[in-house]
């Protein structure tokens, strides 16, 4: 039977005829009958409801298998030989716990490492090659999600349709949550940021490879098992008009906040007790998770709102790991209820960084994208916001080497520079990097040299040169050995360090950890830490003078001020409430703790920002700390 007039009988919905046809590419496509379908799954993830009653109108038909290496390289001839460069070039192998990809992939092997619009380069290409659209109206295209859990919901076996599960697929809609409203030939968001994957791989949880789940990509970022298959159909579909809106960005004030104004508090001794920035309720199964809320970063907005990110998930080792965010809007003494700030379903994508420019007054968000179920083989995407965080720019992929970038801490030096901070890799020692742009954020490079520990804090010598901090870990001493937290001296934008351990500055700080390096407003570098409780035995203390001129032992959250560039450092202090017993639950890995005199948090993950007021805002894993200069040089209070 002639293909058009298979179609023909296919598009009038007269099924007893209709046969299997092929392109001139070989791609054996399977007729699907219009119908009805129950959509998404109750007893799945978060986004996979509500359920809803999705009408199919229009029968299609859609490949029997993934497009294969041989006839996607009837578009692009070699594409095996460049994705094998590729693939081993855009791996870290630095990085471990990464796959090598060395094995040889077979014409009769799904077509993988390709973009989203890669995928779409090739549906047109094969329109153009047929001379579609004929007298149908049907192209060639990707499927929308909906007709591919629609096809994937029947018997494979019967349908003749091959490896619907176990190879990551694009489809054609952007992500975004469930509507809770019956839909007919639905396409998803009419925009978004991520683009929707159907089917898993051995590289995500055995509980991805089910038919209703529901996972997500940047469209322009590529990974050794997505592939993609084709649908041969009407073009006619029905889009949700607009994304939901999250809290954190409605209702965003634009008018300009008088910092000068607010800064004659200088001379004064400022400190606030602790609140909860993370206020997610018990029992949150997504997209915000009450089990584990972690890794935060905080930044001040031009309208004087404060606004703070982090991940939220299951478990570090989850695909189910979300950006989650808070706003404190201006003059307000709480935070608002958190809401979901970035997204790619399924991933751990672990971490993100913000940071405001201090001149412009423009926000950057930097974020890792992970494709692998833990915290490697990721891409890392910046994205700004010009309008204190009501809107955001689309995501921009800036690395050219895919590996472990989950950024810690932003920062520009003195000459412009843009310098983001990460970990590199899982093997022992552990080490981090920075991540550069000489041209405000148009190109970056990655720079050979390695931080001692992991999640460093930077900042800019008066010299020029950067020096950083990173979390000890376990087995520093084959990099530097001695006592003291480990410090790293650049003078070459990272390519080169030098190492020296500081005793001043406790033993160093233990795995369950991040501290705080940055130049205060005022000059002087701030260091804030923990002394090592966790696996010091006896647990380790810092000295510190009392307001009495004592010196007493205490544990846990501790600060430094150094006047000389880091050569020495004072004003040690302890980082508590006061001397009476409180009780706090501080999230993360941290939980339930009580301070007092000698006692302070003992273990999270830190990050700080100074407002233009002189206020410094430092975060935990949950807890909102606030204080100024003049505080930390007053002698801790013990009685």
């Amino acid at each position: 039977m002639d293909p058009e007039a298979s179609l023909e009988v296919l598009n009038l919905n007269e099924n007893k005829e209709s046969v299997d046809i092929s392109t001139v590419s070989g791609l054996k496509m399977i007729p699907i009958e219009a119908g009805n379908f129950v959509m998404g799954c109750d007893t799945g993830d978060y986004d996979e409801v509500p359920v809803h009653k999705v009408n199919i109108k229009k029968p299609f038909y859609i490949s029997a298998e993934p497009v294969t290496f041989r006839q996607y390289e009837e578009l692009h001839p070699g594409f095996r030989d460049s994705l094998m460069k590729v693939m081993r070039l855009n791996y870290d192998k630095e990085v471990k716990s990464i796959p090598e990809y060395d094995s040889i992939y077979k014409d009769t092997d799904p077509v993988v490492g390709i973009t989203w619009h890669d995928a779409v380069e090739f549906c047109d290409w094969l329109n153009k090659k047929e001379g579609r659209p004929l007298t149908n109206h049907l192209i060639y295209r990707l499927p929308t999600e909906a007709e591919w859990e629609y096809a994937a919901q029947f018997d494979s076996t019967v349908l003749g349709l091959k490896k619907i599960l176990g190879i990551e697929q694009w489809t054609m809609d952007w992500y975004g949550p469930y509507i809770d409203k019956d839909q007919s030939n639905p396409a998803g968001y009419s925009d978004g940021t991520s683009k929707v994957t159907r089917g898993g791989s051995e590289w995500t949880f055995k509980e991805s490879m089910r038919p209703s789940n529901r996972m997500s990509f940047l469209p322009e970022d590529r990974f050794a098992k997505l592939s993609f298959r084709v649908v041969l159909g009407e073009p006619s579909f029905s889009y949700i008009k607009e994304q939901p809106i999250p809290n954190c960005e409605k209702n965003v004030s634009q008018t300009k906040y008088n910092w000068k104004e607010h800064n004659s508090t200088a001379d004064k001794v400022i400190f606030i007790p602790p609140i909860p920035f993370v206020k997610i309720p018990e029992g949150s199964m997504g997209p915000l998770f009450s089990e584990h809320n972690h890794f935060p970063s905080i930044t001040w907005c031009p309208n004087g709102d404060l606004l703070a990110t982090w991940y939220t998930d299951l478990g570090e080792s989850s695909t189910q790991l979300n950006i989650a965010a808070s706003r404190m809007r201006c003059d307000n003494d709480e935070w608002d209820p958190p809401s979901l700030f970035w997204s790619l379903a399924d991933r751990n994508d672990h971490s993100s960084a913000i940071w405001t420019d201090t001149t412009t007054g423009q926000l950057y968000h930097f974020q890792g994208i992970g494709s692998f179920p833990h915290q490697v083989n990721q891409a890392l995407a910046m994205r700004t916001s010009n309008d204190n965080g009501a809107t955001w720019t689309y995501p921009e992929i800036i690395n050219t080497v895919r590996s472990m970038w989950n950024p810690h801490v932003v920062m520009r030096t003195r000459e412009g520079t843009l310098i983001v901070t990460s970990d590199l890799n899982w093997i022992r020692p552990i080490i981090g990097r920075i991540i550069l742009s000489h041209d405000n954020g148009k190109t970056w490079h990655a720079p050979k040299g390695h931080i001692i520990g992991q999640h460093p804090g930077i900042v800019q010598l008066k010299d020029g040169s950067i020096m950083a901090v990173g979390r000890d870990n376990w087995f520093p001493n084959s990099l530097c050995p001695g006592f003291g937290l480990p410090i790293s001296e650049s003078k070459d934008w990272g390519e080169t360090w030098s190492y020296r351990r500081e005793p001043s500055l406790s033993g160093g700080i233990d795995g369950s950890q991040r501290p705080v390096l940055i130049r205060l407003r005022e000059g002087p570098i701030l260091y804030i830490g923990f002394t090592n409780q966790k696996y010091a035995k006896p647990p380790q203390g810092i000295m510190i003078t009392d307001e009495n001129g004592n010196q007493h032992m205490v544990y846990g959250m501790f600060s430094a001020l150094s006047f000389d560039e880091g050569k020495t450092w004072e004003y040690h202090k302890l980082i508590t409430p006061g001397p009476e017993k409180k009780e706090y639950n501080g999230g993360g890995n941290t939980r339930i703790f009580t301070t007092d005199a000698t006692h302070a948090e003992p273990l999270g993950y830190l990050q700080a920002t100074q407002s233009p007021d002189g206020i410094i805002h430092l975060i935990s894993s949950r807890l909102h700390y606030r204080f100024n200069l003049a505080w930390l040089k007053t002698p801790t209070v013990t009685e």
